[in-house]
């Protein structure tokens, strides 16, 4: 009988645990991110890294308001997004196993920085075109730190192999292109959202083109986002996923036609039908600023939710890599 450890009994918790805490600050860093945008505060501080001659630990954040309170929240959180990832980095070379992960680790560790720097361009420059890309670049960081949680998770070094088949493998198919529709999605949404702010003659027409885009898109994620379930069911394959899935984008929904409301109001046929409304059309606000927010905050957690079906499905089927135990005599192939 082999008496030697398996990966999943060698592994350590807290590599999975790093990987958790920096995933679950991750996401309100891209909300705030959102919400400087919103509020048109990404110039609120003219230099960096320091904020008003300050080193960003040290500027009187509570005494702040406005534009520099949500700009400054920001950095802070970014400032903590990159501890965590320095924390993750030495955990995971100190406890994990496998090679290929420890590596992966580097990739997070140099994707904050990328993200930081990046960020500090645009106001050092006073680039509207590196918020844009600042915008697109922030949820494939979330997505590197979605993927950490799900490579050192239990799940994904002990679960079995499923038998392939024809169907099984569509599945992974189309949620591989639910992914990248997500992440189309969240680009095109980055126009519709910078565009209006850039000064040239092409901006008009950008926004415009964009626009109908995002509202093409937004169909086809429905649509195969529905069929990812429905197929997930039938299948018997990360059935919960996909109905979570389901339901982040029904609240996504709601939340792009709230956003449109109060951001644009009625459209001329619905205004004469129903009359003017009080709550559409709203100058910038508590209420403006959180349903757009929130609306760019869920695309890149549908974006990210995507991707953790794509790769657990993958693992599921026996694709991947293969994982290294603590000495040549343990690795074990886990994926073919």
């Amino acid at each position: 009988m082999n008496t030697e450890p398996t990966i999943a009994e060698n592994r350590s918790k807290w590599a999975h645990r790093c990987a958790w805490l920096l995933a679950c600050a991750t996401f309100p860093l891209i909300w705030v991110g959102g919400l400087v945008t919103t509020t048109d505060a990404g110039m609120a501080f003219r230099d960096w890294l320091t904020s008003d001659g300050y080193l960003m630990p040290f500027y009187p954040w509570f005494s702040s308001a406005g534009d520099k309170f949500v700009e400054h929240g920001h950095r802070l959180l970014g400032m903590t997004a990159g501890l965590l990832s320095i924390a993750l980095v030495l955990v995971t070379w100190r406890t994990e196993p496998r090679s290929w992960v420890r590596k992966f680790s580097l990739v997070i560790l140099a994707g904050v920085i990328l993200q930081g720097v990046i960020g500090g361009m645009r106001v050092v420059l006073d680039q509207r075109t590196l918020a844009l890309i600042h915008g697109c670049t922030g949820p494939l960081f979330f997505a590197l730190c979605a993927a950490m949680v799900v490579f050192t998770s239990r799940w994904w070094q002990s679960v079995s192999v499923e038998v392939e088949t024809d169907s099984r493998r569509k599945v992974l198919r189309l949620s591989i292109l639910c992914v990248a529709m997500a992440y189309a999605q969240l680009v095109v949404g980055a126009v519709v959202r910078h565009s209006p702010y850039m000064l040239s003659e092409t901006a008009g027409a950008l926004f415009q083109s964009a626009v109908y885009l995002h509202v093409l898109l937004a169909l086809l994620i429905v649509g195969h986002v529905l069929l990812l379930a429905w197929r997930c069911f039938r299948n018997r394959l990360q059935v919960a996923a996909g109905i979570g899935l389901v339901a982040l984008v029904a609240v996504q929904l709601s939340l792009g036609l709230g956003t449109w409301l109060v951001k644009y109001g009625l459209p001329n046929w619905a205004t004469t039908m129903f009359g003017e409304m009080a709550f559409v059309n709203r100058e910038a606000d508590f209420l403006q600023a959180t349903i757009i927010t929130s609306h760019v905050a869920v695309g890149s957690l549908i974006f990210v939710a995507t991707l953790v079906i794509a790769l657990r499905f993958a693992r599921q089927l026996g694709l991947g890599v293969v994982f290294l135990s603590v000495s040549p005599s343990l690795m074990t192939e886990v994926a073919r």
